[in-house]
């Protein structure tokens, strides 16, 4: 039995041009707003949507917030840009997804070489702790990628900044390769620039390896993703948002995102057998496991038609 994900995704095909919640035209606003000034009325207040405060956070809060919004932009355009040198030139199809917890946007391409490589930005509008806050500001950001070699495995990164309505604030983030058939020396490779840039921020790599590493899939981790242990997590670490936490979570995704595109730039090329096709197999067949049945978050809170059009693999074997 193969499961695809196409279907639930747009198709790649078709120019899609839609308008984005975080980057609509302001003019229909500001008239509003100039509206507003003349009657007394404060624009910020009448405006303010859930998770869109800028004004009700700290300083500090806002440093971080502005710099989010920046990463968010450059990061998802050296992603496509890199996704492109691998694959040529491929239409982008978008997928909106909007319950009345949160909106999602997930921006898709597939090709030879990365056969789907996708996007997703998300605000969330609810809150439901402990792990998803952020009334007065938020922002999630994710990018995965399913090359067609089984020599390296999956990439996953996350970021999210959070500032809840009682104002407490938290930034977290994840970035992991998954297994497949990849050469120990590749492992070893990622995970050195893992360190590297934890060591460049004062902390130590181990504090954040990943939850379930070495851990065998039974009992409470039967469903865990197959990862490489190579990767971080740093959910759960309690890192307030201020600049500095925002450089270094930031950072650790940045850096392992191009050290992944290095990787698969070496591998693309490589001979591979039907033991490594059986590898990939596996790992994208636990990969769709671990998040419909592990995944707090996509199990609990992110509907499945925006998870599965950023993440599922494009095709899984039963």
């Amino acid at each position: 039995m193969i499961w695809s994900s196409h279907a639930t995704q747009s198709d790649p095909g078709l120019s899609i041009m839609m308008a984005r919640r975080f980057n609509r035209s302001s003019t229909p606003t500001l008239l509003a707003a100039a509206l507003l000034v003349v009657l007394g009325v404060a624009p910020a207040v009448l405006f303010a949507a859930p998770g869109d405060n800028l004004d009700q956070l700290t300083p500090e809060q806002a440093v971080a917030a502005r710099k989010m919004l920046v990463f968010m932009e450059q990061t998802e355009q050296e992603f496509f840009d890199a996704v492109r040198d691998f694959n040529g030139r491929g239409a982008i199809g978008t997928v909106n997804v909007d319950p009345d917890s949160a909106h999602y946007e997930i921006r898709i391409t597939r090709g030879r070489v990365i056969e789907k490589a996708a996007v997703m930005t998300a605000i969330t509008l609810v809150e439901k702790p402990p792990f998803v806050k952020g009334a007065r500001w938020n922002r999630f950001f994710e990018v995965a990628v399913h090359p067609r070699t089984p020599k390296v495995g999956m990439l996953h990164a996350t970021l999210v900044v959070q500032v809840g309505a009682d104002g407490t604030s938290t930034i977290a983030g994840t970035i992991d390769m998954m297994k497949a058939a990849q050469d120990p020396e590749d492992l070893t490779a990622f995970r050195a620039r893992r360190d590297e840039v934890f060591r460049r921020h004062g902390v130590d790599p181990a504090k954040y390896v990943v939850g379930g590493c070495g851990k065998p899939n039974e009992g409470a981790w039967k469903w865990h993703r197959p990862s490489t242990c190579t990767g971080a997590s740093i959910f759960g670490a309690n890192l307030e948002v201020n600049e500095k936490n925002f450089d270094f979570v930031s950072d650790v995704f940045r850096s392992g995102m191009e050290r992944y595109f290095e990787l698969l730039k070496q591998r693309r090329r490589d001979r591979y057998n039907e033991d490594d096709i059986r590898a990939q197999d596996f790992m994208r067949r636990r990969w769709l496991e671990d998040q419909l049945f592990w995944d707090v978050l996509s199990k609990n809170f992110v509907p499945y038609e925006a998870w599965s059009a950023a993440n599922a693999p494009p095709e899984v074997k039963f």
